[in-house]
């Protein structure tokens, strides 16, 4: 064994010889004579390098390279720095260097500065380094295409050149900044007092320790946010895969905002030209929500103090760089809590879609979640202009275009169900809503809810595909409590003096509607807007005027008998009341009015304007009865009976009210005029002429003030 020992000995003196041979050589050798050479070589590439320190080599426990004062910039901005740094330091292995191969065992970096400027042109500082690169690149290939060949000489076959293999025990960066400034728009951000280090970041080894810190900082930001992310990292074998073991994210800004991602799992690929796989644990916890709305300089608060506290988000993170799902996702919102999945689908460069359109990304999301009560999320109500102002306020309106452009360009699917779901003051049990949108196109599959008392049913599609929009819509709702709905589209906080009557409905009706519009911007929507609506309803009530008691003023008057003694309800309740709606933008035409009102018969027709605020119906009361109902007034004229007395509803939205509804002027003098023809023949004969004039003014007046008289 004596042999092996010595043959030990001799294998460490001959190290030892030859590792101070390298020592002596290196440091005999003045790095700094190649400054001028390294300049010029980077000036070639369009790049203007200042190197104010020494060049340096470090010996021990690595061989290093060490560059003190680097400025990088573009070669026709010299003075404008695009990076610098106190010290770059880059160490390589000793053994692997012998075995004819780079092994980047430390990297250090001292103060590095990154200034990132757009000009006022819109046009980047790095964008000068990268045209002159590629300036170079062009020239480069010109002039070996116009050089005369050379005779090819056989040569033995080159040894493989060595590579650069990632082999980091370490990694150091202190200080770092980097700014980004936009002359354009006068905005500019910076990352400052980053701080990184990672060490054991070996390719196949065990886990390495991997720790950032950085201070986010704004012209949008009101106050900086801070960034520290702490991860346990491992690095497949020829850098294929890596695994977070788990990896932390926290930002936090000021007191009040405070946000943390947890990641868990890998990322991994077969081999170098394969598709990455995902496979990620996924958990953000966001508290609260206001918080960061504050910090990034927004105002906006929610009506409830308990909105927008917390968000969580818990998923499993799978697919491919191509694809990814996410499922199963929970998702917290406050108290409020929805299940389902997410995903997202790349536009291959290669992908077409149905229309042979190049393809375009996809994204997906389907939700199931209990009550939400939306009001809680949604701004404090602002003080209520007077309806005139209201008004000039919406003819004043200038039309919004529409967004177009940022409608098309990707694919996207939501399913989203709710137990129940309270916005604006409307409850609304079970809503279902599926939207399929391809390339600009929107099509509502289903929208779907019971609300207040009956059910909603809607489809429709919405085309952005081209220079203006058009859409359709249909559907209908089946037993739905109108009273409830005016309450809570309309309702005011606003008391109610004892002498103002506004006009109400209640009671339970069908609607159908089918409609459709185009344009380019919301106005044009609204005028191009046309729509047909059926509504039927079994019993309902209109409030506060009482139509079968102006009948009867209108019977008492034409026979001069008393009215009946009784309490007449400020209301008249309708049965199986029928109507058609067809809507041309702002106006729309009420046709083929019927309903029954005890023993009174109504039909009529009208229009309501909504930019003009008004509507104006003409009505026909009839009687079909000796009574107009059980207890109210009799009719002892037959000729009283089935013929219509005219009304006309006429007033602005804000004026409605008892006094709406008054005998119709129009067709008053229609019905004189043949009550008095009758009177006057059976009671006059050949005199008729003589005494119809009389007659004519004596019924007149009696009619004008029917409608104004008391009990």
């Amino acid at each position: 064994m004596a042999w092996i020992k010595r043959g030990l000995i001799t294998l460490v003196v001959l190290f030892a010889l030859f590792a101070g041979t390298v020592a002596w050589f290196l440091s005999g050798l003045d790095a700094n004579q190649y400054k001028p050479k390294i300049v010029q070589l980077a000036a070639d590439q369009g790049v203007s390098l200042t190197l104010d320190g020494d060049i340096g080599w470090q010996l021990w426990p690595n061989i290093a390279l060490k560059l003190e004062g680097v400025k990088v910039a573009p070669l026709a901005l010299p003075s404008e720095s695009l990076l610098q740094a106190d010290k770059v330091a880059v160490g390589v292995g000793l053994m692997p260097l012998l075995n004819k191969r780079i092994e980047a065992q430390e990297v250090v970096l001292l103060a590095p500065q990154v200034a990132l400027t757009v000009d006022q042109n819109g046009k980047g500082n790095w964008e000068l380094i990268t045209e002159a690169m590629e300036a170079k690149a062009q020239q480069d290939a010109k002039q070996q295409r116009e050089t005369p060949p050379t005779l090819d000489i056989p040569q033995q076959e080159a040894a493989p050149s060595a590579g650069l293999e990632l082999a980091l025990q370490e990694l150091r960066l202190e200080d770092g900044v980097l700014r980004y400034t936009d002359k354009q728009n006068g905005s500019e951000y910076s990352i400052s007092e980053l701080d990184i280090s990672a060490d054991n970041l070996i390719p196949g080894g065990k886990p390495g320790d991997v720790q950032l810190s950085a201070k986010l900082a704004g012209s949008d930001l009101p106050q900086p946010v801070e960034l520290n992310i702490h991860s346990s990292l491992a690095i497949d074998e020829g850098l294929n895969g890596l695994r977070l073991q788990p990896a932390t994210i926290k930002l936090t800004s000021g007191d009040d905002a405070s946000a943390e991602v947890y990641l868990r799992g890998n990322v991994r690929r077969a081999k170098a030209d394969a598709p990455w796989q995902i496979q990620l644990n996924l958990k953000v916890d966001v508290a609260p929500i206001s918080g960061w709305l504050a910090a990034v300089g927004s105002s906006y608060k929610p009506q409830s103090t308990s909105a927008l506290q917390k968000l969580k988000i818990d998923t499993d993170v799978t697919g491919s760089d191509h694809q990814m799902n996410m499922q199963p996702l929970e998702l917290v919102l406050d108290e409020h809590t929805f299940t389902g999945s997410a995903s997202y689908q790349a536009a291959l460069d290669n992908s077409k879609g149905a229309n042979g359109a190049k393809g375009v990304p996809t994204v997906s999301l389907s939700l199931k979640g209990g009550e939400l009560n939306v009001d809680d999320y949604l701004p404090p109500p602002v003080a209520t202009p007077e309806q005139d102002e209201l008004s000039a306020d919406i003819a004043a309106a200038k039309p919004v275009p529409l967004p177009l452009e940022a409608m098309r360009g990707f694919n996207a699917k939501l399913d989203l169900t709710l137990n129940k779901l309270h916005a604006l003051d409307f409850d609304i049990d079970k809503p279902e809503l599926a939207i399929n949108v391809q390339n600009g196109l929107y099509q509502l599959n289903k929208l779907a809810a019971g609300v207040y008392g009956g059910t909603l049913n809607s489809t429709g599609v919405f085309n952005a595909r081209g220079n203006s929009a058009r859409g359709e819509l249909s559907g209908g709702l089946s037993g739905v409590e109108i009273s409830k709905v005016r309450e809570a589209l309309f309702a005011s906080d606003e008391p109610q003096t004892a002498d103002q009557n506004k006009v109400t409905l209640s009671g339970k009706t069908d609607l159908t509607w089918v409609g459709q519009t185009s344009g380019a911007d919301t106005q044009a929507l609204q005028k191009n807007l046309r729509a047909a609506v059926q509504l039927n309803s079994q019993e309902l009530a209109l409030a506060p005027f009482n139509l079968e008691k102006g009948m009867c003023q209108l019977v008492s008057y034409a026979e001069k008998t008393p009215m009946p003694e009784r309490e007449w309800p400020a209301q008249t309740r309708m049965q199986d009341l029928r109507a058609s709606v067809n809507l041309n933008g702002d106006v729309a035409k009420v046709d083929g009015i019927n309903a029954g009102i005890e023993n009174i018969a109504l039909s009529g027709d009208g229009t309501i304007n909504l930019e003009q605020q008004d509507f104006d119906f003409a009505l026909g009361l009839a009687l079909v009865g000796e009574r107009t109902s059980g207890n109210g007034c009799s009719v002892q004229n037959s000729r009283w009976r089935n013929r219509p007395l005219p009304l006309r509803c006429k007033a602005k939205f804000s004026e409605a009210g008892a006094t709406t509804c008054k005998p119709d002027s129009r067709r008053l003098d229609d019905l004189i005029r043949e009550e008095l023809k009758y009177k006057a023949q059976k009671k006059y004969g050949d005199q008729l002429e003589e005494k119809s004039e009389k007659l004519r003014d004596k019924l007149k007046d009696r009619f004008k003030g029917l409608f104004n008289r008391g009990d």
